[in-house]
């Protein structure tokens, strides 16, 4: 049995019900605990191993130009924009995207690397993703050995609090931090950082620029649109300066966009990933009521290049072995995989509800087991 997790609580569930049971006491737990709703993203992963990690920093080789400030990962993701883009802009059959943090989006979703990785605001599509080789139809060589040596896993996500940890990592961060995000480094830039990182730190308790007191408004908190950003960014364009010396401009949702839509880079641990909610631009997304975290480009720190002097590959920077995250997530290891799906397609789960595609809705219509 894998390890599923790296000092994060976890519970075992060999039935449905137990799933259920698992997400309740945790519920109750953050209900406990804080005084935010009880907001939750859902990850379902066939395999215990499998890191938190976005598809594009696996295995990679972090390979940074002088200046520190463009890496080759960055070149890999930008190829892949080019081409994915050039080549399904004709396919989309909801609103075209705006940002290329939206296209990521729609690349994330049809198995295109990127720093984007998906989380469902629905237990049942987690469910089905962690049991997708049991769920599926038409059981090949290859399904029957993914069953063989599956060790599924539901990764459960509390957004708000990590976005929270995300405030907190501006608010006691670096002057350097917020003046890397300025531009150049000339002395007004540094002013300008130093009266930001001043006033973040002044609202922290206040929480105007992040934290919505009034109760009926929580179910906003913390629910980060970069793509939304990007439309209120374009509205102070050639401005952005002197709207955030004026504090005209939220000077937190400017960072944001700054490190994780312009992929700004940062130091490995200075900032943890943000959760992000995005526009629909495919009905398989809507399907899958899609969320997603979103990494910054890490540079790699000492303790990773260790790593990679002695074994010749990076190590893994999946969101468990992270300070700022590990409070914030929490883990169900399903026991029984074949019998909690055979419960699960009792309730209507079918590999169509992921993929709303004709060819697998037909697979499911003739080859359904219940």
């Amino acid at each position: 049995m894998g390890a599923p997790n790296r000092g994060i609580k976890t519970r075992y569930a060999g039935s449905l019900a137990e799933i259920y049971q698992h997400v309740q006491c945790i519920r109750k737990e953050i209900q406990k605990n804080a005084d935010e709703r009880p907001l939750m993203w859902f990850r379902g992963h066939s395999r215990a191993a499998f890191h938190l990690e976005p598809s594009i920093f696996r295995d990679a080789d972090y390979q940074y130009n002088d200046t520190q400030r463009y890496s080759n990962n960055h070149l890999r993701e930008e190829y892949r924009f080019q081409s994915f883009m050039s080549r399904n802009y004709d396919n989309l059959n909801y609103q075209m995207p705006q940002f290329v943090i939206e296209w990521q989006e729609v690349m994330q979703h049809f198995f295109t690397k990127t720093r984007l990785m998906d989380w469902s605001e629905s237990l049942t599509v987690a469910l089905e993703f962690a049991l997708e080789s049991f769920i599926t139809p038409v059981k090949d060589l290859e399904v029957t050995e993914r069953c063989r040596i599956a060790e599924p896993v539901i990764w459960i996500l509390e957004p708000a609090k990590l976005n929270k940890e995300v405030y907190g990592a501006f608010c006691h961060g670096t002057v350097e931090l917020i003046c890397n995000s300025l531009g150049e480094k000339n002395v007004p830039n540094l002013k300008l950082a130093k009266n930001i990182l001043n006033e973040l730190q002044k609202e922290e308790k206040s929480g105007i620029y992040y934290n919505i007191k009034k109760v009926q408004e929580k179910n906003m908190n913390a629910m980060i649109g970069l793509s939304a950003l990007e439309i209120i960014r374009r509205s102070y364009k050639g401005k952005e300066l002197e709207a955030l010396k004026n504090f005209e401009m939220n000077p937190f949702f400017f960072l944001l966009l700054r490190y994780y839509s312009d992929g700004l880079p940062v130091k490995l641990g200075e900032i943890p990933p943000l959760a992000i909610i995005h526009p629909y631009h495919s009905e398989r997304i809507k399907m899958q009521r899609g969320v997603f975290t979103v990494f910054p480009y890490y540079v790699p720190n000492v303790q990773m290049r260790k790593v990679k002097a002695r074994t010749r590959s990076y190590p893994p920077i999946g969101m468990e072995y992270m300070p700022r995250c590990i409070p914030h997530l929490h883990c169900i290891h399903i026991l029984n995989p074949r019998k909690v799906a055979e419960e699960l397609m009792m309730t209507g789960a079918r590999r169509g509800n992921l993929y709303p595609d004709m060819q697998i809705v037909s697979q499911d219509m003739e080859n359904a087991i219940i």
